[in-house]
């Protein structure tokens, strides 16, 4: 575990050249509660996109999804780095405890239907909006992303779907490992 004297890499800016991550000070150990701090940090980003009393319109709802998860992308660009390229038997372990956890994490936000309906207010409004190519682009992959995550589903299959793509996860970890 972390000592008070040690601060875990992921919660402190990275100063180094393009801002790249300090290889030499991430342990094995900092990444699951890196992943968890991540995770809650972005639960309350999506929370906030949905509290947002404010009709949605492309900022406040697409362009907010995109920028939440930054503390996600930050973690998941290290470890998948190194389990892709140097994985350890201490990380394997590790990447096959947070699968499912993750799994859970983005089908929880893939299903959460107060946000797909702001999604979807954007989404039925692109043709009158004033979006470039690449926003409408970005808006109708996200909606389509929400569609195939199951967010229209009836609630016991959405309550299956999660499961399975828990389960999925937790496979798909096991058989990367054993390739």
């Amino acid at each position: 575990m972390n000592s008070p004297a040690r601060q875990n890499p992921f919660f402190e800016p990275w100063t180094g050249p393009f801002e790249l991550p300090p290889f030499d000070r991430i342990r094995t150990e900092d990444f699951k509660p890196a992943y968890e701090r991540a995770m809650a940090e972005h639960d309350a980003e999506i929370a906030a996109i949905v509290a947002d009393s404010t009709p949605p319109n492309f900022d406040n709802t697409i362009a907010a999804l995109e920028r939440a998860g930054a503390a996600m992308n930050r973690v998941g660009a290290v470890f998948w780095n190194l389990t892709g390229t140097e994985s350890t038997a201490e990380l394997q372990a590790i990447e096959r405890e947070l699968a499912p956890m993750l799994a859970d994490h983005f089908s929880a936000i893939g299903l959460n239907e107060p946000l797909f309906r702001r999604v979807e207010a954007v989404w039925k409004q692109r043709d009158s909006l004033a979006l470039t190519p690449e926003q409408k682009r970005v808006l109708d992959l996200t909606y389509d992303s929400f569609v195939r995550s199951g967010v229209l589903l009836p609630p016991e299959q959405k309550k299956r779907y999660a499961e399975i793509a828990s389960r999925l996860a937790t496979l798909g970890a096991n058989f990367a490992q054993n390739i």
